[in-house]
């Protein structure tokens, strides 16, 4: 058989995903969700012996041995026929760049505040400063002192809040 002619492994799959109801791909898909039996039930609103035999039928069409073989074997052909279990097609398109990992960062790399900084002030708040994590905004203002004093201010007002929430529990039991 020349080179050309053998079939396409994305032709094939989809050939193999073909086989597959409907039904079977619902609790293939719920499966990929690492959801119990019980809980594909409840979801689908089916009878756990329904689930079971759907699951059955699609281990057989796949050839795979137990649930986890068959939620593998599945999930490989969503992969080659670029599909995902909400049943559209994934984001890389065939010719485009493969998606890569990120480069590790050089060895003597360190990590600093402004390496994981989520908590961004906008700048309206500070006029035309820089914007930046919260901290490293307090830092600019303050200086590093204020770390110093808030965690004990912190603590302080944690526990008279925590004071003040057993006071009205204990005047509610009171009044009960």
């Amino acid at each position: 058989m020349a080179p050309d002619m053998l079939p396409d492994p994305q032709t094939q799959a989809q050939a193999r995903l073909g086989r597959l109801s409907p039904k079977e791909r619902q609790v293939l898909d719920q499966l990929l969700l690492h959801k119990p039996l019980k809980l594909i039930a409840h979801d689908l609103g089916i009878t756990l012996s329904a689930v079971d035999q759907r699951l059955k039928s699609a281990r057989t069409k796949l050839n795979a041995a137990d649930r986890n073989a068959a939620a593998r074997a599945y999930a490989a052909l969503l992969a080659t026929c670029r599909e995902s279990t909400c049943g559209f097609e994934a984001v890389v398109r065939p010719g485009s760049a493969p998606l890569g990992r990120t480069p590790e960062p050089p060895a003597a790399a360190t990590f600093t505040l402004r390496d994981s900084g989520t908590i961004i002030v906008p700048p309206s708040l500070y006029g035309n400063g820089p914007a930046g994590a919260v901290s490293e905004v307090l830092d600019e203002r303050f200086g590093r002192l204020w770390r110093i004093l808030a965690i004990p201010a912190l603590a302080v007002a944690i526990a008279m809040l925590a004071l003040a929430l057993m006071a009205m529990a204990q005047m509610l039991g009171e009044l009960l």
